[in-house]
């Protein structure tokens, strides 16, 4: 059954108008009406078509930008790349943060569909995305964000090589004499934390040593959320000689963490982090890094948009390199 905004007003028991004034936020529904019109609409992962062909032809100058957090210098720097390049274009950006949040970023994604933006760069919250097919169907403009969803291949997309980042990182600490060599991580359903593991174990395996998932700990990507998940791992895996931290802030909360535990990094643990953020200079002692450039990924992503919309067959994927920036902390 095709579905219409005829059938979801049925379905909510309003009239058309007011799932339209829902669509196109144009006019304020009853938080009730609005929430059950939201709920039918993402059921059905409705897409609208604008019935003046004219509208979607002509250009807004206005790019949606949705992001699942926005807490470390990592999503600030592309953000402050896209940003930038918009600006440079004569663009606007309408800014979303989902906080991780997979049914608000439907809802996003939707929302600024229907308000008529150019097209989206979305950075999305797990590697299962179908719901954006009918958006695709339909040549809407998408590009992915630092992370990427593998079935989507008619998207263009930007990361940097996580792979790459996570087999470096994981060899240098090998080459300093570590085989047991924790991981910490925020979130696990990502192509950049899939991608850094899988660097990890290609590293391990290249030197005979056994992968053990008892070694990676999951936590939240706070500094609260680094240091609770270090001290829970170490206590736990004692044997421990070495960690790579793949967020910024959680690379904070492991030094206190170490720190807390009487260990003295780059003698009793070797520490690699994921991103060089400024801290990791000024810290005691200063962070090795796997240093990427995330304005330059925001940069290239607004530019991935602007092909795609002039050119809605373009899907072009790129991967940018991260190099390892060696401090005290691993022991060198």
């Amino acid at each position: 059954m095709k579905i219409t905004m005829k059938r979801i007003a049925e379905e909510c028991g309003v009239s058309v108008a007011t799932v339209s004034h829902v669509i196109n936020g144009t006019k304020h529904i009853s938080e009730e009406k609005y929430r059950k019109i939201t709920e039918v609409i993402n059921k059905y992962h409705y897409v609208p078509h604008f019935s003046a062909k004219n509208l979607r032809q002509q250009r807004t100058k206005t790019a949606g930008l949705i992001v699942p957090s926005f807490p470390d210098s990592y999503v600030t720097g592309y953000i402050n790349g896209i940003g930038n390049r918009a600006r440079e274009l004569g663009y606007s950006l309408l800014f979303i943060n989902t906080n991780e949040d997979s049914d608000y970023e439907r809802e996003t994604v939707n929302l600024l569909h229907s308000n008529m933006v150019d097209g989206i760069i979305l950075s999305p919250t797990s590697t299962h995305n179908d719901y954006l097919q009918p958006y695709i169907d339909k040549n809407f403009p998408i590009v992915l964000l630092s992370r990427h969803d593998p079935k989507l291949t008619s998207l263009p997309w930007v990361t940097a090589d996580d792979y790459q980042a996570g087999y470096d990182a994981t060899l240098h600490l090998i080459n300093h004499g570590h085989e047991r060599i924790g991981v910490i991580y925020a979130v696990p359903d990502i192509s950049p934390t899939i991608n850094r593991v899988e660097g990890y174990k290609a590293a391990l395996s290249e030197y005979n040593i056994s992968y053990n998932e008892d070694y990676l700990a999951k936590g939240f990507a706070t500094v609260e959320g680094g240091e609770k998940a270090v001290i829970s791992l170490l206590k736990e895996q004692e044997n421990l000689t070495a960690l790579f931290i793949l967020s910024d802030l959680m690379t904070i909360g492991a030094v206190a963490a170490c720190k807390k535990l009487g260990l003295k990094i780059g003698e009793d643990i070797a520490i690699i982090g994921f991103g060089d953020f400024d801290s990791a200079k000024i810290l005691d002692p200063p962070i090795t890094n796997i240093s990427v450039s995330p304005d330059i990924i925001g940069k290239t992503a607004f530019d991935l948009l602007m092909n795609k919309i002039n050119n809605p067959k373009y899907n072009r994927h790129i991967q940018l390199p991260s190099s390892l920036v060696v401090r005290k902390s691993c022991g060198c």
